[in-house]
């Protein structure tokens, strides 16, 4: 299975990058797009326990992203991300081809990000507003970042429109993977778990496993101004490694998951309002996991800056937590984004305080 898929990104990362000559239709000219960035990372954490040091610089993440169209119909897409300590797997982030059977239905087939919310799309550093995503994103707890799945979506009507996209598929079990300068986003439940003296934990190892999902969702929008969507996700049954803290011991649990959840983008002029409630229905060993995250964050455009603010309540595995942020983009030209936030953690066993800056490079 493992050759299958790595013999499968292959072959969709040398058509996206190579692209296969394929008769044009009419007068239609083939069409190759390359762009990339650069991200450098600064993050500080006041009384952060346990971790060798509270603050640090580095190079958060660098991306390739290229797209080749050689048929009006036929669009070939492939982003690769360099992150600290990812696999060459976890790197390939898109690689896939689709196929457009009308406006109404879309075939796509390969590696994709999981389409069940538009803050997932923003993944990459120069295309969201702030410098850090909303924790039910970038721990992928309800849904994986992205699949090797077959997709059919599409679109009905124009100012007002409804759309769907629905998939199935495998991926790769991306919950809690490191991310920042120091290494604490995507470790905040590992954290707390430890401060509150939680029974068990999620095993490192499951990081490194696979599953099956079907999943979709179906959008409302009316122009620019609203946007609506209704998700769900539905992984196959699992073992879960899990890592009885204190012990030393690894055990086997089986676990089931059905994740679901409602988002909406509200833009008036520069203003635009987003956020998100996601739920699970999550078990493991017959035993019912509380799981849920919530987030609504506030921008306005004033041109070059973007002032923004963020609210979280987040419930994983017995931890509970709300974490707060503020900040401001300034992207003076295509090339040059920086971005600096202040983010507040509040849990009932400790506070924390961070900052985050952030310089990317675009070209």
């Amino acid at each position: 299975m493992k050759t299958t898929k790595k013999q499968t990104l292959v072959l969709m990362a040398v058509l996206a990058f190579l692209g296969i000559q394929v008769n044009a239709q009419g007068q239609w000219e083939p069409q190759t797009k390359i762009s990339g960035y650069i991200s450098t990372e600064f993050n500080y954490f006041d009384n952060l326990d346990g971790y060798e040091k509270e603050y640090g610089v580095a190079l958060s993440e660098a991306g390739i992203l290229a797209s080749y169209q050689p048929k009006k119909d036929v669009s070939l897409k492939m982003v690769f991300v360099y992150r600290p300590d990812y696999s060459i797997d976890q790197m390939i982030n898109e690689a896939n081809i689709q196929y457009r059977l009308s406006r109404n239905f879309n075939l796509k087939a390969g590696r994709f990000l999981t389409p069940l919310s538009p803050m997932n799309t923003y993944y990459y550093a120069p295309v969201n507003i702030s410098a850090t995503l909303p924790v039910l994103i970038s721990n992928h707890e309800f849904f994986p970042l992205n699949m090797d799945a077959i997709s059919l979506n599409g679109k009905f009507g124009d100012d007002a429109n409804i759309s769907y996209d629905v998939f199935a598929g495998g991926y790769n079990n991306s919950m809690w993977l490191n991310t920042g300068a120091v290494g604490f986003f995507g470790n905040e439940v590992y954290y707390y778990g430890g401060l509150l003296n939680s029974p068990f934990t999620i095993d490192e190892s499951y990081k490194d496993t696979r599953n099956l999902a079907v999943g979709g969702n179906v959008r409302f929008a009316y122009q620019d101004y609203i946007n609506v969507g209704v998700s769900v996700f539905n992984s196959q049954k699992e073992n879960v490694p899990a890592y009885l803290i204190g012990s030393g011991t690894v055990l086997s649990f089986d676990s089931e998951r059905f994740s679901y959840g409602i988002d909406a983008k509200f833009t008036y002029n520069n203003t635009q309002l987003t956020g998100a409630i996601w739920k699970s229905d999550l078990t493991i060993n017959d035993k019912y996991i509380d799981h849920e995250g919530a987030f609504v964050e506030l921008n306005h455009s004033l041109g070059k800056i973007t002032p923004y603010v963020r609210y979280e309540d987040q419930t994983s595995f017995y931890v509970e937590f709300q974490r707060y942020t503020g900040g401001m983009m300034y992207k003076p030209n295509f090339e040059t984004t920086v971005k600096c936030e202040y983010l507040h953690y509040e849990q009932d066993v400790q506070n924390l305080d961070g900052f985050v800056a952030s310089l990317i490079y675009s070209f």
